[in-house]
Order: C-alpha cells, then sequence, then structure tokens
C-alpha cells in the first residue's frame, strides 16, 4: 500500500512564534514544509518486470530562514523503496528467477545477473535544493539552485513541469538587477535537476553540463510603456563517455549550443487595450566527434532560429490573440539527441489545445494560430473560438512545410461560479478538431502529399453544482484518434470521467475512470494483455482529500491510470501505467 505523512503546521495565529534574531540575518522567520509520502506500486504493464509490486517511502523536507535582506532555503530529499521478496517469471523464457529479499537497493541485492538496466530501483538521500539569496534595493543576488526564464523560455528555461515530472534548477552563481528602467541578469553553473524521476521512481545522476546566461534590458518611451533586452546563452554539454571531475573513460563526441537573441515587449499601448510581444533567437550547435585515438575531429555546426511574436487587443466585451512562431532546427537539448526528459532546457511556447493530446517535434514547427473571446457582459456566459495553423517537420534540417501541416480548432462555452442562496452551477464545455497532413510523399510507402497522417476528434464536458457548503463537479472527457503508422490505419480512443464532492473547504471526494484502448509498441501489448488489470482498458480510482489548514492536508489515493503520451509547453514524454495505493500528509510550519 501507499501512505504519506508530515509534520503538522501551527495555525497561522502562532506565526509569530517562530521568528527570532540571528546574527546577520537579524530579525528572522523560519518556515517548514514536510512532506511524506507513501506508496505501493503494483503492475505498471510494461516489459520490466523487475519495477513491480514494491511498497516505498519519500520524506521532504522545505526549510526556509526569511531575514531582512538574507534568505536561505534548502531542500531535503529522501527516498527508500522495500518489500521484494517474490519470484518473477519472464514471459516466453519458462525460466523462473528468484530475486531476493532486500531493502533500500535492488541492483545490490538479488537482481538476476545480466538485468541490472532492468533493477535501478535504489535509496537516495540528498540535499537537492540550497540556496542562499541576499536582496537590497535593486539588487538581488543568489548562490545555489535557482529556477529561471529568459523572455518566453525559448532561449532557455530552468522551471518545475509537474505534468512531465521535470523539475530543472541552475546551481550557481546568480545576480540581479532592476531599478525599474534599466535591468540585467548574470547567471553561471550547472545543470541541477531533481534527481529522482517521480513518474518511474529511477535515481539518476545529475549531467555535468555548464550553462552561462545573461540578459540586459531597458525601459523607454512615455510611462516606459517599451522595453527592449537582449540575451545570450551558452551551454557545454557533458563530454559523452568521459566523466566530467575525472576526465577518464572513452570519449566518443563534444558538443555546446550558443544562443543570441532579443525581445521587445510594449504591453499597455492604446490606454491597456492592445499588448504586443516579439522574440528572435539565433542558435548555433557545435560537436566534436571522436577521432578513436583519444582526440576530437574539427568543430562542425548546426544552425537554428526561434521566434514567436504575439499580439493582444482587448476590448470591454472582446479579447483577441494573434501568435506567431518560427522554430527552426531549435531545441536548447533536444531530447532526440539527449534521450533524457529531465534534460529539457526551453519552453518555447507551442500555441498547441491546452488538454490531453499528444504533440510532436517542437523545435522545427513554423505558424500561427488566432483565439477570440467573447464574454456576454454583465452576465457570466463567456464563448471562445481558437484555431491554429502550422507546419512541422521531424528531421530538424528540413524546413517545417516540406513535413506536416497541422490545422486544429476548437470552440469553448463556459458559464462561470456565480454564488448566493440556493442552487449554483457553472459549466465548461469545449470540442474540436485536429487533423495532420502529408506535405510530401513518403518512400517505400504508398502514401502521398496530401494523404492523412493523423487526426483527432475530442470533446470536454465539467458541470459543477453547489448549494451551501455542498459541491459536486462532473468531469467527462473524450478523443477519437485516428493515424497511420505505415500504411495502414489505426483507431482509438482515449476518455474518461470523474465525480468529485466537496464538503466546506476541508473534505473532497473523488470517484474517477479513465479508459483507453491505444496500446505503444508489440511489446508493451502483449505485457498489457499478459498482466492487464481490468483488460488493460479501463481505469478506476478513488481519491480522498482532507484539508486541515491551509498548506496542511492529508491526501489518499487507490486505483489506477492510463499511460501514454503526456505533453506540456510542446515537450512530451511516454510514461507506463499505475496501479496501485498513495497515502500523503503535507504540513507547513
Amino acid at each position: 500500500m501507499a501512505a504519506s505523512a508530515s509534520v503538522l503546521a501551527p495555525s497561522s495565529a502562532h506565526a509569530d512564534d517562530f521568528s527570532f534574531d540571528l546574527p546577520v540575518f537579524g530579525h528572522t522567520t523560519f518556515s517548514m514544509t514536510s512532506t511524506t509520502t507513501a506508496r505501493y506500486r503494483g503492475n505498471n504493464y510494461d516489459t520490466n518486470l523487475f519495477d513491480d509490486d514494491f511498497g516505498s517511502l519519500q520524506q521532504r523536507f522545505d526549510l526556509a530562514l526569511q531575514g531582512d535582506e538574507l534568505r536561505l532555503e534548502v531542500r531535503l530529499d529522501t527516498f527508500l523503496p522495500f518489500g521484494f521478496e517474490r519470484t518473477v517469471t519472464l514471459p516466453g523464457s519458462g525460466t523462473v528467477t528468484p530475486l531476493a529479499s532486500w531493502f533500500g537497493d535492488q541492483a545490490q541485492n538479488g537482481c538476476t545477473p545480466g538485468r541490472e538496466a532492468s533493477c535501478y530501483l535504489s535509496w537516495d538521500v540528498r540535499p537537492e535544493r540550497i540556496v542562499l539569496r541576499w536582496d537590497h534595493e535593486s539588487w538581488s543576488v543568489e548562490l545555489g539552485d535557482t529556477q529561471l526564464v529568459i523572455g518566453r523560455g525559448v532561449a532557455l528555461s530552468f522551471r518545475k513541469v509537474d505534468l512531465l515530472g521535470v523539475d530543472n534548477a541552475l546551481r550557481g552563481a546568480h545576480v540581479r538587477f532592476d531599478d525599474g528602467h534599466f535591468r540585467f541578469r548574470l547567471h553561471t553553473g550547472l545543470a541541477n535537476p531533481q534527481n529522482q524521476d517521480p513518474i518511474t521512481l529511477r535515481i539518476f545522476q545529475d549531467p555535468a553540463d555548464i550553462v552561462a546566461a545573461g540578459t540586459v534590458g531597458v525601459t523607454f518611451g512615455p510611462s516606459d510603456m517599451f522595453a527592449l533586452s537582449g540575451h545570450a546563452v551558452r551551454v557545454w554539454f557533458e563530454e559523452e563517455g568521459r566523466d566530467f571531475f575525472t576526465h577518464t573513460g572513452e570519449l566518443r563526441y563534444d558538443r555546446s549550443v550558443d544562443v543570441l537573441g532579443w525581445t521587445f515587449e510594449a504591453p499597455s499601448l492604446a490606454d491597456g487595450h492592445l499588448a504586443l510581444y516579439a522574440e528572435a533567437n539565433g542558435l548555433r550547435r557545435t560537436t566534436q566527434r571522436s577521432t578513436g585515438t583519444g582526440g576530437l575531429g574539427p568543430e562542425e555546426h548546426e544552425f537554428g532560429r526561434g521566434i514567436y511574436a504575439s499580439a493582444q487587443l482587448l476590448a470591454d466585451n472582446l479579447t483577441v490573440l494573434v501568435e506567431w512562431k518560427d522554430y527552426t532546427n531549435f531545441l536548447v537539448a533536444p531530447t532526440t539527441l539527449e534521450g533524457n526528459p529531465w534534460r529539457i532546457y526551453s519552453a518555447a511556447p507551442s500555441l498547441e489545445f491546452d488538454g490531453p493530446q499528444r504533440l510532436r517535434v517542437i523545435g522545427n514547427q513554423r505558424g500561427g494560430s488566432v483565439r477570440v473571446d467573447y464574454a456576454f457582459l454583465p452576465g457570466p456566459w463567456q464563448f471562445s473560438v481558437n484555431g491554429s495553423f502550422f507546419g512541422l517537420n521531424e528531421e530538424n534540417l528540413r524546413d517545417p512545410f516540406d513535413g506536416i501541416l497541422v490545422t486544429h480548432g476548437w470552440l469553448t462555452l463556459q458559464k462561470r461560479q456565480e454564488y448566493g442562496e440556493g442552487l449554483n452551477w457553472s459549466v465548461n464545455a469545449s470540442a474540436g478538431f485536429r487533423q495532420e497532413t502529408l506535405l510530401h510523399d513518403v518512400t517505400g510507402t504508398t502514401r502521398h502529399r496530401g494523404d492523412m497522417d493523423r487526426r483527432m476528434i475530442h470533446g470536454m464536458l465539467d458541470v459543477t453544482l453547489s448549494e451551501g457548503e455542498h459541491s459536486f463537479d462532473i468531469v467527462l472527457d473524450q478523443r477519437y484518434e485516428q493515424e497511420v503508422p505505415f500504411d495502414s490505419v489505426r483507431d482509438f480512443q482515449v476518455g474518461g470521467v470523474s465525480l468529485t464532492y466537496t464538503y466546506n473547504i476541508q473534505l473532497a471526494l473523488s470517484l474517477g475512470l479513465r479508459w483507453t484502448n491505444y496500446k505503444v509498441g508489440e511489446n508493451v501489448a502483449r505485457a498489457q494483455r499478459d498482466y492487464n488489470f481490468l483488460g488493460g482498458e479501463m481505469y478506476p480510482s478513488l481519491e480522498v482529500r482532507w484539508n486541515f489548514d491551509p498548506g496542511t492536508f492529508l491526501r489518499g489515493f487507490v486505483g489506477t491510470t492510463p499511460g501514454g503520451t503526456i505533453c506540456s509547453g510542446g515537450v512530451c514524454r511516454e510514461v507506463p501505467p499505475f496501479e496501485g495505493v498513495l497515502l500523503q500528509f503535507v504540513g507547513r510550519l
């Protein structure tokens, strides 16, 4: 089973009990968030039978001291898997492999010889985040881990993406200055992603990637209505095959990336009715390959560009947003080269529908989108229509409009929640259609320019009913997809429904059911047939949450969730299904 506990925090009325005077810091307040999570994971329906049926305990402490001008933050992470003591039958081989009882490290406690890569579960204790920050008037200086975004994230983005299980920070020195008219930032350090993947629970080592970045900008014009800035980024990636600190090992290749760009912003033109933004970036990727004799060959260069622009018009009842993107061979750390979902150093706006769908390569796209929102004021109803049109190419060195044409449109109708005596209700409904069409003939197949490559029909309905301290929320979503992986059409569907009951702000009880008949690859499909749960297509779940005080809650989950592709900010990753129990208790002090 899975359980989670944390230290109970005192109420806000006693917050003064945790303030005191310290040397250097001055008058100081202390805060702590403690999160303890216990989990039991059953079958995750992949072909690895060594990461099923085990328990784990996670403990996280977020500690902070806030002084007059100094702030110290520390995050401590602990992970301990346990509970393996069984036999594993390997499909197709007919052999039964004993996996010895272990506590904390699977690979060192009974893993079958030759299958160490599958036995990846191990204990871990580390200070995941440490940062000391000094703020004084227009200055801010940090030593340690910080998350940062340059512009709209096209050139550089170290951030947390909960949906993908990614939490990146830059560990080093950071200087910021902003007096309201002139500003600059300098950042340098080592990439420091969270070392445990919260989706697979695998512990991995930090890549020894060195990052240096800087920005400088000014505001000008009447009331400083315009802002112009320039930025530069350089990333030295860890030498492939060679240890960063000892320089031992067989060097295979070395590479780096340079980004140079500018941003322009006018957020409040025409008495606040018009906002403009533009960003342009040029990229150079340098690669040196091993000569096989311990040295490196000549430098090889690739070039790309990342351009994004938007214009937003705001009227009394009407809002219009127009966006444009041109990403040509542009990813600071391409996942196609790195192979690690946590090595995400940029987050370019995707202009995609913000909902469940499978996206494709983000670094090689050109096109735009339009969104029109109309509010029927003074009433609670609002209507929006969205459309996007762009080309993409999964071969980064080719023009996006030599690949696939994507057209996507969707409508949304919303009634905002109104509060008063008696029964209150709200509704949010959306429906859309996405078509992906080939812009070239596919060699060796019967597929030609103009043929469908993929299409999707999707819809969502969210209805909330409330009266007094009681409320019900029901959400239904469904999508149908067709794709042509080779010469045949494959159909599948993905959907779900959930019902949530809330009492006051303390209790939330959710019943969920997801369904899908989408399977990734022959091996995974066979594993789902052999070790499935309710046919491998239905995924029921129950979640209960009790809020004690703001920030202090107990949450329990039991059931299953489907796997598949999840996407955020144009970046996607494949995740396995989950079957098990989780209990979490979070407290704040």
